[in-house]
C-alpha cells in the first residue's frame, strides 16, 4: 500500500489566478512501494594502505560516496567466507557497520543505509541509499536512492497529492533536469510511478492538473520544500496508458506507402507492437506475432511501430524477417513514440474493438493467449446479440 502524507502549505489563489504556492515536503524512507525503478551510480574502490583485514585471507577496499555537498566514505572487507560492508553515515569520518540485507537474483548483496546528507548552506538531511556489491566486479559498489519527498498541494479547487524523487542519485533535489515529479493528476489518490506513467514528469516540465497549467520554480537541495507556480502556456494533459482506457490515436505512412491511423481499425482488436530490429527481445517476438497473424488475421491487426535509427534499416529488417503485418516507421525520436511515452522495447498494446487498451507489456504465450480470449469473447457478445 502507497502511503498517504498531508501537509502545511501556503497557498494564495482566486479561481484559476494561481500565485505561487509554497509546498512542504516530508521526508518518506522507503521508496519500494512507490517505485522499483532506478538509476544505478558507482564508486571505484581502492585497495588501502591496511590491506589484510582482521580474518586469514582478507583484503580490505575503500571508496567515497559523494552525495550533495558532502563526502561519505565506504569501505569493503573481502574474505573467503564473507564480505563486510562499513559507510560513514553522517559524513563525519566515523565508519559504522551496515549489514547486508538481501543477496539479488545476479549474486550482488544489498543493504539498506540511512544516511544524513550535507548541503552548502550547513544544512542536513536524511537521505537514505541501497548500496549493492557483486563479487564478479570487486572493486565496484554501486547505489541508488531509497528515499524520496511528499506533500500535497492546493491545484485550483482540490488538493492532490504530490512526490519528488531525486532520480539521478545525487543527493539533490534542486537540479530540476535531474529530479522527478509525480502528481496525481487522476485524482485516485496513487501516484504511478512508471516510466511511461500520465503522473511522471521531470522536475523542469511544465503540467496539467484539471484545466490548469503549472511549473516548478524550485526545490530546496534538502527536498524540505518546493514551489509552484501557474504558468500562461498549455499544457497538454497525458493521455494514461492503462487498461480501460482509450488508446490515444495517431496516424502515418505504412511500408507500402498508405496511409493508416488507429482510429481507422476501430471494430478490429488491434495489436500494437513497439519494436526495432536492434532489439533481439523484439526480434524474438516475431514468430509470435505471425502466429497471432495467421490465427486471428480476419479479426485482429497487428501494427508495428518501428523504432529502428534509420529508414535503410527498418526496410532492411522487413526484408530479412518477412514481415508482411502493417508497420510503421517511427524512428529512434518519432511522434508515436512519444506519445505512448516509450521507454523500453518490446512493448505491446492490446487494444480492443472499441479502441480501448485492455493489456499491455504482454509477450510470447502471454499475448496470444490475451488475444485469443478477446476475440473468443467478442465473438460470444456477437453470438448473444
Amino acid at each position: 500500500m502507497k502511503r498517504a502524507l498531508v501537509f502545511c502549505l501556503v497557498v494564495g489563489f482566486v479561481g484559476l489566478s494561481l500565485g505561487a504556492i509554497d509546498v512542504d515536503l516530508d521526508y518518506v524512507d522507503d521508496i519500494t512501494a512507490l517505485s522499483e525503478q532506478c538509476f544505478i551510480r558507482a564508486i571505484k574502490l581502492e585497495l588501502t594502505e591496511e590491506a589484510d583485514g582482521e580474518a586469514v585471507g582478507e583484503v580490505v577496499y575503500e571508496g567515497t560516496l559523494e552525495l550533495a555537498a558532502g563526502h561519505h566514505a565506504v569501505r569493503l572487507a573481502i574474505g573467503t567466507e564473507e564480505a563486510r560492508l562499513w559507510v560513514d553515515l553522517e559524513g563525519t569520518g566515523e565508519l559504522v557497520r551496515a549489514e547486508w540485507e538481501r543477496s539479488l537474483t545476479d549474486g550482488s548483496l544489498l543493504a539498506n543505509v540511512p544516511l544524513t546528507l550535507t548541503y552548502e548552506d550547513d544544512a542536513r538531511s536524511p537521505y537514505r541509499l541501497f548500496l549493492m556489491w557483486n563479487p564478479f566486479f570487486p572493486t565496484v559498489v554501486t547505489f541508488c536512492r531509497n528515499s524520496y519527498r511528499e506533500g500535497t498541494v492546493a491545484f485550483v479547487d482540490r488538493a492532490v497529492r504530490i512526490a519528488v524523487v531525486d532520480a539521478d542519485t545525487d543527493g539533490r533535489y534542486d537540479v530540476l533536469d535531474g529530479g522527478v515529479l509525480l502528481v496525481d493528476t487522476d485524482g485516485d489518490g496513487e501516484l504511478l510511478a512508471t516510466g511511461d506513467s500520465h503522473e511522471r514528469f521531470l522536475l523542469s516540465e511544465p503540467f496539467h492538473v484539471d484545466g490548469a497549467s503549472f511549473a516548478v520554480a524550485g526545490v530546496d537541495p534538502g527536498g524540505g520544500s518546493m514551489r509552484v507556480e501557474a504558468t500562461d502556456e498549455p499544457v497538454a494533459p497525458k493521455p494514461p496508458l492503462l487498461p480501460g482506457f482509450v488508446a490515444p490515436d495517431f496516424a502515418g505512412v505504412d511500408a507500402d506507402g498508405g496511409e493508416i491511423s488507429l482510429a481507422s481499425l476501430r471494430g478490429r482488436v488491434v495489436v500494437l507492437d513497439f519494436w526495432a530490429a536492434w532489439c533481439s527481445p523484439c526480434v524474438a517476438e516475431l514468430p509470435t506475432l505471425r502466429a497471432i497473424v495467421a490465427r486471428f488475421g480476419e479479426t485482429v491487426t497487428v501494427l508495428g511501430i518501428n523504432l529502428d535509427r534509420s529508414a535503410g534499416a527498418f526496410e532492411d529488417a522487413l526484408s530479412d524477417h518477412g514481415i508482411e503485418w502493417p508497420q510503421i516507421y517511427d524512428g529512434s525520436d518519432g511522434p508515436i513514440g512519444d506519445l505512448y511515452r516509450i521507454d523500453g522495447i518490446p512493448m505491446t498494446y492490446l487494444v480492443d474493438r472499441d479502441g480501448r487498451i485492455v493489456a499491455r507489456g504482454l509477450r510470447g504465450g502471454g499475448l496470444a493467449d490475451a488475444v485469443g480470449e478477446l476475440v473468443e469473447a467478442d465473438d460470444e457478445e456477437v453470438e448473444g446479440g
